[in-house]
């Protein structure tokens, strides 16, 4: 990678991997939350439950966010969402860890968590399509593949680090301990890091591609409207590409222990550690698809392994219960490569004016609709139809992917 782009991919890239850290530590301490912000007298499995459901929202917050922030970037430039999506979250994620429990304001407590998390959901809406854009602009289409997989494997990472904090934290104050306090320090670990990260950020630069938009007066006064009318079917190819990302995410990697369990019969802690596997495979190949497809063509990479998602998953799943956990992770593995290629050219959907909320609608939507039911749908399939039908959901969505991709990617004019 050139020296010139090196130093914005690991900005982008570092405040991906803690911006996903705040995001889904609320995942990996949903048995510690719930416990914490709802009536003990729910009982165990109901305070998880619930627990979840306020992750969720914040999934759902993440397209209103998105657009709101998307205006921002389309007017005042991505550096300037780029700086101040990461302090968003960093500031929520420190009330989170502050936020007296139900133990102390009863019924408030869960309704001041729905709210911090709305918060947080908003402020990733807007972190990722602004970061992407920002990144992409700067490197150019010839090294834009590698930069946005690396901003990416951060985002993945972040995940993973979650994971590692919390078993760290249980192998050093035992469960009792985390579950009465000591999951609120990953929360304010994840806010003083994201401070750090938004003093480095919000010294970068403005997009050469921005500036010049600017000082020729083709900002657009209301860049979603543009967007809409000028280019819905832009919105609609970019959907059905980020669907996929979303779906490897939710069901080959968050998710995966679960089905696991349930259509496998593993033991839950074999399954997390697989689980955990996949998702670093994952991010790996991330950058090699990245790299490839700036020494080829990024999208011939995508298309590829879409096909080979398309052809492999409904008989992967099937094999499952019988062969265990391989295909699934190979699944993965090529879901991997899709992402780590198919970055590169979501922003070339959208024109300059209109890319931040092109992508935030896109990328989004798609994440909030099926990253967030994902897990669920997933789950839901294997039991009613089993889990040749999951297989059956993966190969559908990596087909409307290769319609997506079947004309070459350029802006609408």
């Amino acid at each position: 990678m050139p020296r010139p782009l090196l130093r914005p991919t690991i900005v982008s890239a570092l405040g991906g991997v803690f911006e996903f850290y705040d995001f889904v530590l609320f995942a990996v301490f949903a048995p510690q939350i719930g416990a914490t912000f709802f009536p003990a007298e729910a009982g165990d499995t109901a305070q998880t439950l619930r627990a979840f459901a306020v992750f969720a929202v914040g999934y759902f917050a993440r397209p209103f966010g998105g657009v709101l922030w998307a205006h921002v970037a389309d007017r005042r430039g991505r550096a300037y969402v780029f700086s101040h999506t990461v302090l968003g979250m960093a500031a929520t994620t420190l009330l989170i860890a502050l936020l007296p429990g139900h133990a102390t304001l009863g019924a408030a407590a869960p309704w001041l968590l729905v709210g911090l998390r709305l918060l947080q959901g908003m402020a990733l809406g807007g972190e990722i399509p602004a970061s992407l854009c920002w990144l992409v602009e700067h490197a150019g289409e010839r090294r834009a593949a590698l930069a946005a997989a690396t901003l990416m494997a951060g985002v993945n990472s972040g995940m993973l680090l979650g994971q590692a904090i919390a078993a760290l934290l249980t192998a050093a104050l035992g469960e009792a301990a985390v579950t009465a306090w000591g999951w609120r320090l990953a929360f304010a670990f994840g806010s003083v890091v994201g401070a750090v990260a938004w003093f480095v950020r919000r010294h970068v630069g403005e997009t050469a591609a921005f500036e010049a938009l600017r000082a020729r007066g083709g900002l657009e006064r209301l860049p979603l409207r543009a967007l809409l009318r000028q280019a819905p079917g832009q919105v609609a190819r970019a959907a059905a590409l980020c669907a996929v990302h979303a779906w490897v995410v939710a069901a080959l990697y968050l998710a995966l222990p679960s089905f696991l369990k349930a259509a496998c019969g593993m033991d839950l802690p074999t399954a997390e550690r697989l689980a955990l596997v996949s998702a670093s495979c994952g991010s790996l190949l991330y950058l090699l698809a990245g790299w490839l497809g700036d020494r080829s063509a990024p999208l011939a990479v995508a298309r590829g392994a879409l096909v080979a998602l398309a052809l492999l998953a409904m008989p992967g799943y099937a094999l499952a219960p019988t062969a265990g956990w391989w295909p699934l992770v190979v699944l993965g593995a090529i879901g991997g490569v899709f992402i780590g290629a198919y970055l590169a050219l979501l922003p070339r959907l959208f024109a300059t004016p209109v890319r931040a909320s092109g992508l935030a609608l896109g990328y989004d939507g798609a994440f909030a609709l099926v990253g967030g039911a994902g897990p669920v749908i997933m789950l839901g399939a294997n039991e009613l139809l089993g889990p040749a039908a999951v297989g059956g959901i993966t190969a559908a969505l990596a087909v409307a992917a290769l319609l997506a991709l079947r004309r070459p990617v350029a802006p609408a004019s």
